[in-house]
């Protein structure tokens, strides 16, 4: 029987929770009252939102919570874009979401009164109905032992030094340690009688997996956040920013929204944003989805095993990532559309919300959302005829090509680049080391390891005569794929360096995996099914195997240090900022730094976006056009820092001061600080050594 809240119920409610969030942001500015009233009114809120769409009670808050981001960042993009998302608009939305909500959560007759107390009990009654056995017991005790040891690792080894990989200063047990919970989970996941548990245990692991650089990295994991975060302050404090991007803006619309709403610091928001959604979302939906058609503890196994997805996207907050974050879900709840158990709409609405975060993962999930769509629309007309729904597809390919010679990319009919090495996927490496040997087999042949599950996931579902009916999934890979093509040989990109380029590109490969990734997880299932059901010596077996892939994964998902792979990176430290603010102590208001981005970042962090000379930011960064002032950077460090130089760049931004700011983890440092500081007028050392700023004055 349905169970609503009454009509008066639901208006008192929204009138305490808008005075409380309200009130608290007009005039008590309370972090406790906006933490406590925030949470109060996304939950519900959230509750209203997914009993909508969703019967299973539980679930609605889950989804409801995802659904009401995607509102607000359809609705924040829009207002920053065309007005403004200030105080009295995030008002205005505080009060619009429940009057936008009440007519359909009311449109179906409540057969029931909603009750609390009724609800609790009946979830007390289910849980002492399924009593774990005492192996259970242990293994989830071991388990929470494990995990707490593991987050204390990571706290201990916190540092706000330059570093190239978190495993550098993250204790060496913790890795083992690691291996030795996804053990004991994954044994209890195959003997499990629960779900809520399960699932709770699971989302600590998750998050415990993504959240590595965000304890570590004190002040900070990457490059780009940095910068996202510095706009989301302008916007939050002006409403806007210009000049108005058509991209990003989803996500600032939503860190800013959960900034006005709960008064949490919103640098620490936007730090926490996909990794926490991530832990969140991916198991909760990964096991939702297929419960509906496998055994739970399969299920459950299935949204612990998502970990063998190398997760690098997901550690920290970027547009690209929430994005990607959006397209997965998307996708996997598509599963319960084609069931009937979900609405188009919610896929639409999904898809306009990552478009609105970002349109290189939007416009591809659109038109995927658009071809299942219309795949099931004309079902019984293109189960006859799979190659006349084909040809209607084909004509997509050219949405996401024209979007980049819209945005200012160029057409190159004669590409260089094509080598047959590029589809070579088969690798082998061998450097005397057991463990690395089989992180990297894993790593480099990742594309083949991945093929051979999806062809698995598709016999497997050919075999139940169901592959015609997911045809849908895998002519919009095919032309993700086509695009990922396309772009990549046909299409030029002035503004970006070649590795930048490379690395865009890349990321609609990585879409075209995530449409397929059913296929995928069926694959992982058929496989561990078969395992299980045999013998003691295969479910070790099993265990051990899918424990190793989820350790070999979160190992993969960060910076690696190692003599495998060179790691160029290295993270903003606390002596980066110690220069720019000596920098801004000394330095005259018109003034120009040259330095390496991470320093720029550290700018960006402190002032925000200052100064901009000739469309260059005043310290020197490899972004955007031109790049001169990087260049020069560049020429400084690697050809004998002339004073010619630092002048020249001098001269382009009509300034009379000029800074050389140089790590010491540059390969060439001795020889670029003798030469540096015979060139410059003064010289200044930040900690001992570890960063030397270089003076000079312009006397022309």
């Amino acid at each position: 029987m349905e169970e609503k809240i009454s009509q008066l119920r639901y208006v008192t409610i929204t009138a305490i929770l808008c005075f409380a969030v309200i009130g608290n942001f007009l005039f008590w500015q309370n972090w406790l009252i906006g933490l406590v009233a925030g949470l109060a009114y996304l939950l519900f809120y959230s509750f209203i939102f997914g009993s909508i769409f969703v019967a299973k009670k539980g679930w609605q808050i889950i989804f409801g919570l995802l659904w009401l981001l995607a509102v607000i960042a359809i609705f924040g993009a829009g207002l920053i874009y065309l007005y403004q998302f200030n105080n009295y608009t995030f008002i205005l939305l505080i009060l619009i979401i429940p009057a936008m909500l009440i007519t359909p959560y009311y449109f179906a007759q409540p057969l029931e009164n909603f009750s609390l107390r009724r609800t609790v009990k009946n979830y007390l009654d289910k849980f002492n109905e399924r009593q774990e056995s005492k192996t259970n017991i242990v293994l989830v005790l071991i388990y929470l032992v494990l995990a707490s040891g593991l987050f204390f690792l990571l706290v201990h080894g916190q540092t706000q030094e330059s570093i190239q990989s978190p495993w550098q200063v993250v204790n060496r047990f913790f890795i083992p340690a690691y291996f030795l919970a996804t053990i004991c989970l994954l044994t209890y996941l195959f003997n499990s009688f629960r779900t809520k548990l399960p699932l709770i245990l699971i989302i600590i692991h998750t998050f415990l997996s993504t959240a590595v650089a965000l304890i570590v990295y004190q002040i900070g994991y990457g490059f780009d956040p940095f910068i996202h975060q510095a706009t989301e302050k302008i916007i939050s404090q002006t409403g806007t920013i210009l000049p108005k991007p058509l991209y990003y803006l989803g996500q600032y619309a939503i860190v800013v929204f959960l900034n006005k709403l709960t008064f949490i610091d919103l640098t620490f928001l936007d730090k926490i944003l996909v990794p926490v959604l991530y832990s969140l979302f991916i198991p909760t939906t990964t096991f939702y989805v297929f419960s509906h058609w496998l055994r739970k503890n399969l299920a459950l196994v299935l949204s612990l095993v998502f970990l063998v997805i190398p997760y690098s996207g997901f550690i920290m907050t970027a547009p690209q990532n929430l994005a990607n974050l959006f397209f997965i879900i998307t996708i996997l709840l598509s599963l319960l559309y084609f069931r009937n158990l979900l609405a188009a709409l919610v896929l639409y609405l999904l898809a306009l919300a990552t478009c609105a975060i970002h349109p290189l993962a939007g416009l591809p999930l659109l038109v995927t959302v658009f071809l299942l769509n219309l795949f099931k629309v004309l079902y019984h007309s293109y189960i006859k005829y799979l190659s006349l729904y084909f040809f209607t597809s084909l004509v997509f390919i050219l949405v996401l090509p024209l979007a980049f010679l819209a945005s200012g990319s160029t057409l190159n009919l004669s590409p260089s680049a094509f080598h047959l090495s590029d589809f070579n996927f088969l690798h082998w490496i061998d450097k005397f080391d057991l463990l690395l040997n089989l992180a990297y087999l894993v790593k480099l042949n990742a594309v083949f390891l991945s093929t051979l599950l999806i062809i698995t996931g598709l016999l497997h579902i050919g075999k139940n005569k169901l592959l015609k009916n997911n045809a849908g999934y895998l002519i919009a890979a095919f032309i993700i794929f086509a695009d990922f093509f396309i772009v990549k040989y046909f299409v030029d990109f002035p503004a970006l360096r070649d590795n930048d380029k490379t690395d865009f590109i890349s990321r609609l490969a990585i879409l075209g995996f995530y449409v397929l990734l059913p296929f995928f997880l069926l694959g992982i299932y058929w496989l561990a099914k078969k395992f299980w059901q045999k013998d003691l010596y295969y479910k070790t077996f099993l265990i051990f195997v899918l424990a190793t892939a989820v350790t070999i994964s979160l190992y993969l998902s960060y910076p690696r240090l190692n003599q495998y792979e060179p790691a160029n990176f290295f993270s903003l430290s606390a002596s980066d900022i110690k220069a720019v603010d000596l920098i801004e102590q000394i330095a005259a208001p018109d003034h120009i730094v040259l330095a390496n981005q991470m320093v720029g970042a550290a700018a960006i962090r402190e002032t925000g976006f200052k100064k901009y000379y000739n469309n260059q930011f005043y310290y020197s960064m490899p972004m955007g056009q031109p790049q001169n002032f990087y260049n020069d950077f560049l020429e400084m460090v690697y050809q004998g820092a002339k004073r010619e130089t630092m002048q020249r760049a001098m001269t382009e931004a009509g300034v009379k001061e000029g800074y050389l700011v140089l790590n010491s983890y540059w390969g060439n440092f001795n020889q670029t600080v003798k030469l540096a500081s015979a060139s410059a007028d003064n010289v200044y050392k930040i900690d001992n050594g570890k960063i030397y700023i270089f003076q000079y004055l312009n006397k022309n």
